[in-house]
C-alpha cells in the first residue's frame, strides 16, 4: 500500500502501524526444538513428537484456506518422528476445520498441507460440514443449556491433535486453541448458539466481554473452551506467525495453556499501542479473498480512528462478498433491524454485517468486488487509492478537518490498536 506522493501531509502521519521488530522466523531446528519442549510440566505429558503410539490412529486437525497457520512448514518435521517412532501413516488423518466456511478447494488444501504431504494423504482428508447430520455427533451441552454437536471423526480416532494459529479475534478473543473445534468442527446450529453470546440479550449492543485480546470473562471464548473440553484433544499445536506469514512461534501442549502461551507471544506481535486516535486510517486487507475476510480489516483499522473520523481501506474481494447468505443480512440497513432479527434467528454472517454496517460509514472503500456487491454492503467506493484519499479529504474538510493526522496500517486483518483510555488494556 503506497500512499500517492502529495495527498498526505507526511508530517500529519502518526505512523506506519506494523508489527515491532525482533520476531525473527523460527528455522527447522528452531521448529524441532519447540515440538520437543511441550507447554506443561515434564511430568503432565508427552512431547508432540511422543504422541501418538505406534498402533494408535490420529485425527489431524487443521485449519482452512482463510487463514494461514504455517502448518505445511510444520507437518514434514512432525509426521517424520512419528513414523520413527513406529506410527504407520495409513493410521493418520487430516480433518480440514472449516465452520461455515466454504470447503478450500484441491490447491488451496495442498497449500494448508503442503504439496508432498497433501499427495500422500490424498484419500485421507476430510472436509468438515457444519450441516451433514450424518457426520455430526451431540457431545454436550453447556452450562448455558447450548447443545454442542460436532464432527464425529473427533472422537473416532485414538489421538486427536488440533492445530491452529493464534492472532486476536474480534468476538473470541483470540484465534487458534479452543476455536479449532468450536466453531471449526461443529454444527451450524452449535455455531449459530455460540455466536449468539455476542449479543447483548436486551440492548442493542455487543455484551459485556466480548472484545479482541480476551479470554476470561468473554462469553463467547468462555463457551468456545466449554464446548471444545467435551472433546478434550490428547494435545494443539499452536504457531505465531508474522504478517508476512513466516513463524515467530510454536507451541504445543495442553488446550488452555499452550493457547494462553501462543497468545502471550500474540500480545506482542500483533498489538499496537496508540496515545490518541487519528483524524484518518489508511488501511489494507491484503490477499483477504472476499468482504467477509477483509472485514477483519475495517474492524481492527477502525480502533485507530477517532470518532466521526474516517477510513480508507484497500480490500480487492476478488470473491466478492464470500456468501450468499451474508447478502440477506447486509441488505438490512438498519442497525436495529439487524439486532432484533439476529436475536429471533442467530447467524454469525448476521453479526458481521452489523458490524459492516456500523463501521462502513465511516469508510471508502477500494475494492474490485461487482457493483451489486458494492451496492448492497453500503460502503462508499472509489477507484483507486488516491481518488478514495481524495474524497475522505473532502469529508473530513467539511467537518473543519482540513490538515488532519493520519495512520497507515499495510496489515490490518492481523494489527489490533489499543488506543490508550479508550480500549481496554
Amino acid at each position: 500500500m503506497k500512499i500517492p506522493d502529495g495527498i498526505l501531509s507526511p508530517a500529519r502521519c502518526r505512523g506506519i502501524l506494523a508489527s515491532p521488530p525482533g520476531f525473527p522466523a523460527l528455522g527447522p531446528e528452531d521448529l524441532l526444538k519447540a515440538l520437543a519442549s511441550p507447554c506443561w510440566p515434564e511430568d503432565a505429558g508427552p512431547s508432540i513428537l511422543e504422541v501418538p503410539s505406534p498402533g494408535e490412529t490420529v485425527c489431524i486437525v487443521v485449519s482452512d484456506y482463510t487463514r494461514k497457520t504455517g502448518i505445511h512448514h510444520i507437518l514434514p518435521h512432525l509426521l517424520k518422528a512419528w513414523s520413527e517412532r513406529g506410527c504407520d501413516e495409513g493410521d493418520i488423518t487430516f480433518l480440514v476445520a472449516s465452520g461455515i466456511h466454504r470447503h478450500p478447494t484441491r490447491p488451496e488444501l495442498h497449500a494448508i498441507l503442503g504439496e508432498a504431504v497433501a499427495t500422500r494423504f490424498d484419500d485421507r482428508i476430510f472436509l468438515h460440514d457444519p450441516d451433514n447430520d450424518a457426520d455430526l455427533v451431540h457431545v454436550g451441552t453447556t452450562k448455558r443449556g447450548h447443545p454442542v454437536r460436532v464432527n464425529r471423526r473427533v472422537l473416532e480416532s485414538d489421538r486427536l491433535v488440533l492445530t491452529g494459529t493464534v492472532t486476536f479475534h474480534y468476538h473470541a478473543g483470540y484465534g487458534g486453541g479452543r476455536k479449532s473445534l468450536v466453531p471449526g468442527l461443529a454444527s451450524r446450529d452449535t455455531i449459530a448458539h455460540n455466536h449468539s453470546l455476542t449479543l447483548d440479550p436486551v440492548h442493542d449492543r455487543i455484551s459485556d466481554g466480548v472484545e479482541p485480546g480476551r479470554l476470561d470473562g468473554n462469553p463467547v471464548s468462555e463457551a468456545m473452551y466449554e464446548s471444545a473440553c467435551f472433546c478434550r484433544p490428547d494435545i494443539i499445536l499452536n504457531t505465531v506467525l508474522s504478517p508476512d506469514g513466516s513463524i515467530v512461534g510454536c507451541f504445543s501442549g495442553d488446550l488452555d495453556l499452550a493457547h494462553r502461551t501462543a497468545c502471550r507471544l500474540a500480545n506482542r506481535v500483533y498489538r499496537i499501542d496508540l496515545d490518541q486516535p487519528a483524524d484518518l486510517v489508511v488501511a489494507s486487507a491484503g490477499s483477504a479473498p472476499n468482504w467477509i475476510q477483509s472485514h477483519k480489516a475495517l474492524f481492527n483499522a477502525h480502533r485507530a480512528m477517532r470518532p466521526d473520523g474516517c477510513l480508507v481501506l484497500e480490500a480487492p474481494c476478488p470473491e466478492g462478498l464470500g456468501d450468499e447468505r451474508f447478502r440477506y443480512w447486509i441488505r438490512r440497513q438498519d442497525p436495529a433491524i439487524l439486532y432484533r432479527e439476529l436475536r429471533q434467528s442467530v447467524e454469525v454472517l448476521g453479526q458481521t454485517a452489523l458490524s459492516s454496517r456500523q463501521r462502513g460509514i465511516d469508510t471508502i472503500l477500494v475494492t474490485r468486488m461487482p457493483e451489486a456487491d458494492c451496492r448492497d454492503l453500503g460502503i462508499e467506493t472509489a477507484p483507486e487509492l488516491g481518488s478514495a484519499l481524495q474524497k475522505a479529504l473532502t469529508r473530513l474538510a467539511q467537518q473543519g478537518c482540513k490538515d488532519p493526522s493520519w495512520y497507515a496500517m499495510p496489515d490490518a486483518r492481523y494489527l489490533l490498536p489499543f488506543v490508550r483510555n479508550v480500549h481496554p488494556t
